[in-house]
C-alpha cells in the first residue's frame, strides 16, 4: 500500500486532530487500505490525507424455510459512512472486502477528523449491531420460484429455465402415473368385447357355412331330382310332373330355411360390426382421457409463482464488526 504523508505542522484545522478519538473497550480498529478496490464507492479517497470513521461489518445471513426444505447461507459486508451521532443503517454499502484491505498498522503522522459519534461508548457499538441487524431483517429476502402443486421449489441461483425443466419432469411422471390407472380402468372392458367379438366371428363363420350348404342342398333337391327322372327312364310324363311338383313343395321349404340362416348370418355380421364400434369408441375415449391427462399435468408444470424467503432476526449474526478509518480529500 502506498505511504501516507504525515500532515503539515500547523496545518490542523479546528475538527482536525493528530490524535484518533477513544473509542470503546473490544472495538477492532483498522485503516482502509487505498488500494482497497470499494474505497471511493464508499466516499473515501486515495490520494487523502486525512482520515474519518467508518463502520465496516461483516455479518453471516442464514436463509431457512420448511417448506422449501431450504437452508441457504450468505454472507453480507458493508461500510457505513461517515459516522455521525446517530447512524443509518440503510446507507450502509455494501462491499465485497477483504481483511487484507484492512491495514492493522498505519503512520503515526496523519490527521485524524473528529466526530460527534460517540465512538468511546459501548452503547453506541451496540446499538450499531441491532440497528444493522433489523435493517437487514426487513430489508433483505430471497426469491424462489415455486410450484404449489407440485410441492417444488426452486434452489438459489437455479435458472428459470432449469427449475421449470424439474417441475415438467416431475409432473410428466404424475402423468404417466395417472395413465397407468387407466389399464385397470379399460382392461376388462376391452378383453370382454374381444371375448365376444371373438365370439361373435366364430358364430359367424358358421352360419356362413350352414347357407353355403342350404343353398347347394336346395339346388340339387330340384335340378337333380328332375334331372334324374328325366334321364333315368323310371317316370311317365304324368309321374315326372307330379315329381316335380312334389319336389318344388320340398325344394320351397329348403329355400325358407335358407332365408332364414342368412338372416341369421346377416344378425351375427351386424353384432360384428357393432362389437368393432364398441371397439373404436372405447379406443377413442382413452386417447381422449390421455389427452386430458397431458394437457392437466403440462398445464401444472407451468404453474409456476414466485415467494419471498424473509431474514429472522435470529439467523443474522454479526461476524466482524470494526472502527475503519478511511482517507478522505
Amino acid at each position: 500500500a502506498a505511504a501516507i504523508a504525515p500532515a503539515p505542522a500547523g496545518a490542523l484545522a479546528a475538527d482536525e486532530s493528530p490524535v484518533m478519538q477513544e473509542v470503546a473497550s473490544g472495538v477492532a480498529i483498522r485503516w482502509a487500505d487505498v488500494a482497497a478496490p470499494w474505497l471511493t464507492a464508499v466516499g473515501g479517497d486515495p490520494r487523502g490525507t486525512r482520515f474519518q470513521p467508518a463502520v465496516v461489518a461483516r455479518l453471516a445471513l442464514r436463509y431457512d424455510d420448511d417448506k422449501a426444505d431450504l437452508i441457504h447461507d450468505e454472507e453480507y459486508e458493508a461500510v457505513l459512512f461517515p459516522v455521525g451521532e446517530q447512524v443509518d443503517p440503510s446507507s450502509a454499502v455494501a462491499v465485497d472486502y477483504d481483511d487484507r484491505d484492512l491495514r492493522v498498522e498505519v503512520s503515526p503522522s496523519i490527521t485524524y477528523q473528529l466526530t460527534r459519534a460517540p465512538l468511546k461508548n459501548k452503547t453506541f457499538w451496540t446499538g450499531v449491531e441491532r440497528d444493522l441487524i433489523d435493517h437487514l431483517v426487513r430489508s433483505r429476502s430471497i426469491e424462489l420460484q415455486v410450484n404449489k402443486q407440485l410441492k417444488l421449489y426452486s434452489r438459489p441461483g437455479e435458472t428459470a429455465d432449469a427449475f421449470y425443466q424439474r417441475c415438467y419432469q416431475a409432473a410428466d411422471a404424475k402423468g404417466d402415473a395417472d395413465t397407468a390407472k387407466l389399464r385397470d380402468k379399460y382392461q376388462a372392458k376391452v378383453t370382454s368385447l374381444h371375448t365376444q367379438l371373438q365370439a361373435a366371428e366364430d358364430r359367424a363363420d358358421v352360419l356362413e357355412a350352414e347357407q353355403k350348404g342350404r343353398r347347394n342342398d336346395e339346388l340339387f333337391s330340384t335340378a337333380g331330382s328332375i334331372l334324374g327322372d328325366l334321364f333315368g327312364g323310371r317316370k311317365s310324363r304324368g309321374g315326372m310332373l307330379g315329381s316335380v311338383f312334389g319336389k318344388a313343395g320340398t325344394a320351397a321349404g329348403k329355400r325358407g330355411r335358407t332365408a332364414a340362416s342368412g338372416e341369421r348370418l346377416d344378425a351375427a355380421e351386424n353384432k360384428i360390426q357393432l362389437l368393432h364400434q364398441q371397439m373404436e369408441d372405447l379406443e377413442a375415449d382413452l386417447a381422449q382421457e390421455v389427452t386430458d391427462i397431458d394437457a392437466k399435468w403440462m398445464n401444472v408444470a407451468k404453474d409456476i409463482t414466485t415467494v419471498p424467503i424473509p431474514l429472522e432476526k435470529s439467523d443474522v449474526k454479526v461476524t466482524q464488526l470494526c472502527l475503519v478509518w478511511i482517507p478522505v480529500a
